[in-house]
C-alpha cells in the first residue's frame, strides 16, 4: 500500500428478493499535497483527502460506487470561482490524476471518473 493511504473494508447485506447476498464494500482513503488543474492551467497545490469506495461482489472485478473528498480552500477568495468550473483534475501525491467536480466553496469534491 502506498504512503499517504488507508484501506477500509466494511460488510454490508444487501438483500434481493428472498434470498441475501453479501458483498463487500472497499473503501481507499487518499491524503496528501497535490496540484489542481482547470484544464491546462495549475489553480493550487492544496492538502486533499478522498475517499474511492469500490463494492466487490461474489466471483466479480470491484465496481467504483463513489469518489468524494475534499481539498484544503481556506480562506481562498478563489473558492467561488473554483465551485464554477466544470473540469478540474486533482493530480495525486503518487502520481495519479483524479477528474473531480468541486460541489461547495468548503471544499467538497465529487469524483467523476475513476483514479
Amino acid at each position: 500500500m502506498r504512503a499517504g493511504t488507508a484501506l477500509r473494508v466494511a460488510f454490508p447485506l444487501l438483500a434481493r428478493g428472498s434470498e441475501m447476498d453479501e458483498m463487500a464494500r472497499k473503501t481507499e482513503v487518499l491524503t496528501g499535497v497535490g496540484d489542481v488543474y482547470a484544464g491546462d492551467q495549475l489553480l493550487r497545490r492544496t492538502r486533499y483527502r478522498v475517499e474511492v469506495a469500490s463494492d466487490e461482489g461474489p466471483g466479480g472485478p470491484p465496481r467504483p460506487a463513489a469518489i468524494e473528498g475534499s481539498i484544503d480552500i481556506t480562506g481562498i477568495s478563489e473558492a467561488v470561482v473554483l465551485a464554477g468550473a466544470r473540469e478540474l483534475t486533482l493530480h495525486l501525491e503518487d502520481g495519479r490524476r483524479l477528474p473531480v467536480m468541486l460541489v461547495s466553496t468548503s471544499g467538497r469534491i465529487r469524483g467523476v471518473a475513476a483514479v
